[in-house]
């Protein structure tokens, strides 16, 4: 005789071994990579040291005035270069086939006003300029929206050096075993070395290309977002 309580009991057998399945129409929202660490770059500034032109390190006086390597001023002590700092989150999106790798860049610290450009490279494989062969492995992270830049990767950091930067790029680029984004600091705003991060570049592409960081362009963070 089926019984409540024998009822009751088959009820609770059936939910112990009850799989919810997920709705075919619903999908799991794209997991966000955090970066892993944020360096200060310094060696396309440089201090003056006697005779010559160094590059600052943790031993410079935070007061010391900068200069690119042909000795022009950069209006910026090695203080404010090194009070730059950044956040960064990127999710992929899309199928393997149409696949983006969207990033969220906040920043804090830049040269207020400054012009900036940025780029995306990876290790493992290594990214590569085409147009610079052997020398330049970075490629533009183009903006997502507006953003007040000169070009389609640029951006201008407010009065008081605060900047958000949205990017993409075509593909996965969380296939590679490290990935990491080049914020650079364009001391002259004309004409546009797009899509080099360098005039120097821009000006010898192809197979004698050279590029001109620390004279026209200074890249002043380094975003590891994979490491």
């Amino acid at each position: 005789m089926f019984t409540l309580r024998s009822r009751a009991v088959a009820l609770a057998a059936m939910a112990a071994t009850l799989v919810v399945v997920p709705s075919a129409g619903v999908s799991a929202a794209p997991a966000v990579d955090l970066a892993d660490f944020v360096q200060v770059f310094n060696r396309d500034v440089f201090e003056v040291y006697g005779p010559n032109l160094l590059n600052p390190d943790a031993g410079t006086d935070p007061a010391a005035p900068l200069f690119s390597n042909a000795g022009v001023a950069l209006d910026l002590s090695w203080g404010e270069w090194s009070a730059a700092a950044a956040t960064s989150a990127a999710r992929v999106m899309g199928g393997s086939a149409h696949a983006r790798t969207d990033f969220r860049i906040d920043l804090a610290g830049l040269v207020p006003g400054g012009l900036y450009s940025v780029f995306w490279g990876t290790l493992g494989p290594d990214s590569e300029q085409p147009l610079c062969p052997g020398v330049e492995r970075t490629l533009p992270l183009d903006r997502v929206g507006g953003g007040g830049g000169l070009d389609p990767n640029s951006f201008r950091a407010g009065t008081d050096g605060a900047a958000t930067y949205r990017g993409r790029t075509a593909g996965d680029l969380f296939e590679a075993q490290q990935v990491f984004i080049s914020i650079v600091y364009r001391l002259y705003e004309d004409p546009s070395s797009y899509p080099f991060p360098n005039l120097g570049e821009l000006l010898t592409q192809g197979d004698n290309c050279r590029s001109s960081f620390g004279e026209d362009a200074m890249r002043q963070l380094l975003i590891f977002q994979k490491f």
